[in-house]
């Protein structure tokens, strides 16, 4: 009896190590670089990589002063990439895949482009009565709220149309429509921030 007591503890003992070294998945490394847009390495662009299949697979770690990082112990299997920064806009890898115990190395530097400033759009067509545009009218943009002084003038195109592209900041501005045999026409419009305004100016001819 205390033979076979003893051969199978020390039967169970050997089984455990092995059990779990078989149970310990693969890992491998993704390393690359990023920077700016036809510029210089980019410094703390976080990168996450995110499992194709398995979305609780998330790694992430951040680029160094030389825009180079390094995602280590990932399990194999497919990830995509994401790299963010402030200022820049959001840039996402097609499917990768990590095999275990090799390092996959990007093929190309990661181009992160900047974000551009918001900005609000005031466009709309002069007209002379209903349905009918009215092209070369003078159409000037005024700033009337007290705020920044802005003052532009543009030509209305072939089919009546205008725009201004202004500060996505809260003002108020008048429009003013005018043109050779007609009488001028204004219309006042408050601005929030980034938005689109759509707008209509319809002149009377001159008496």
């Amino acid at each position: 009896m205390k033979v076979i007591l003893t051969y199978a503890i020390l039967f169970s003992l050997v089984l455990v190590p092995f059990s779990g070294a078989r149970a310990q998945s693969p890992t491998g490394v993704i390393k690359g670089k990023v920077k700016e847009q036809g510029g210089k390495p980019l410094v703390d662009v976080l990168v996450k990589a995110q499992g194709s299949k398995h979305k609780d697979r998330l790694q992430e770690t951040k680029s160094n002063d030389k825009g180079e990082f390094e995602l280590g112990s990932i399990p194999a299997g497919d990830y995509t990439l994401t790299f963010e920064k402030q200022g820049y806009k959001l840039f996402t890898t097609r499917s990768l895949e990590v095999l275990g115990g090799e390092t996959l190395r990007l093929s190309k530097v990661i181009e992160l482009a900047k974000e551009g400033d918001p900005y609000a759009v005031i466009r709309g067509a002069v007209l002379q009565g209903v349905g009918y545009s009215l092209s070369s009218a003078s159409v000037l943009i005024e700033r009337i709220d007290g705020g920044r002084k802005f003052k532009q003038e543009t030509i209305s195109r072939e089919g009546g149309e205008f725009a201004f592209r202004l500060r996505a900041e809260k003002a108020r501005y008048r429009l003013t429509a005018s043109a050779r045999g007609f009488q001028s026409s204004s219309i006042e419009l408050d601005i929030e921030g980034d938005e689109v305004r759509n707008i209509a100016l319809t002149l009377k001819p001159a008496p």
